[in-house]
């Protein structure tokens, strides 16, 4: 009889211990929840250049690396980097596998439905990449039968979807997927945001093999992704980029990775 009420009595200290845990945890804010496990876990990429792309030596580089590791060491946290197409990132993040997402992120009003957006730290604009001597493409709004490459997941593929017209649509995983189809002729043009067509063109070794064609389209705000009801948590990040707009920090990245400035 002993035996058995020792049995249930440590049963029921792990059932009591367990539910307090899920208690505590349940009443915690987004940022007491970082701060206890002393680290911000992030979803990017890794393949999206200059925001978040692997380096010579396979190290996880870029403007969102280097923000994501500032915004880390201001709030005194270790930083983990968890990478994945960016089709699922979003997705990852509301189902809590990541604290934020740093990747390039368009804050459309779509996306603001499911998550929260910091303030910017970036803008981006979607334009059409054509291989050099392509005729017939004066824009991304110039799409009328045309094959369109797209990054899949990205605001510019819903941009291409709004506009409409076109013959195709073709996903990717990233730009140099979608450059490499565009070089071999399997698509008319990539619509792709500003920042990214640049870099590309100024530092890949195929870059001189294709231009960037039109105006910037339906400009947004580039920002850190947040889960619904984490408000201390962005409250905190965007203090950093703030504090980091009026240190020159914001200026001098911007410089870095895309030879201009952000208003």
């Amino acid at each position: 009889m002993k035996k058995w009420f020792l049995v249930i009595l440590a049963v029921a200290t792990f059932v009591l211990g367990a539910c307090g845990d899920k208690q505590e945890a349940s009443t915690q804010t987004a940022l007491e929840r970082v701060e206890k496990a002393g680290k911000l876990v992030v979803g990017t990429t890794g393949n999206y250049r200059p925001f978040s792309y692997m380096d010579k030596s396979n190290k996880l580089t870029g403007y969102d690396i280097e923000w994501a590791t500032i915004i880390a060491d201001e709030l005194g946290l270790e930083l983990e980097f968890v990478t994945g197409q960016f089709s699922g990132l979003i997705p990852g993040l509301v189902a809590g596998k990541f604290d934020v997402v740093l990747s390039g992120a368009n804050a459309t009003e779509e996306r603001k439905k499911s998550v929260d957006f910091s303030e910017f730290y970036a803008k981006d604009g979607a334009v059409a990449v054509v291989k050099k001597g392509t005729t017939g493409v004066s824009g991304i709004e110039d799409m009328k039968g045309k094959i369109v490459g797209v990054n899949a997941g990205s605001a510019f593929e819903e941009v291409v979807k709004k506009i409409g017209g076109y013959k195709d649509l073709k996903t990717y995983p990233g730009a140099a997927e979608s450059f490499a189809d565009l070089i071999a002729g399997r698509v008319d043009f990539v619509a792709i945001g500003l920042p990214a067509a640049a870099e590309y063109i100024n530092n890949s070794t195929t870059g001189s093999e294709i231009e960037i064609i039109g105006q910037p389209f339906d400009e947004k705000d580039i920002a850190v992704a947040i889960a619904k009801d984490s408000e201390d948590l962005l409250e905190a990040i965007n203090k950093v980029i703030q504090k980091k707009k009026e240190d020159g920090t914001f200026d001098d990245l911007a410089m870095k990775y895309f030879s201009q400035t952000f208003q």
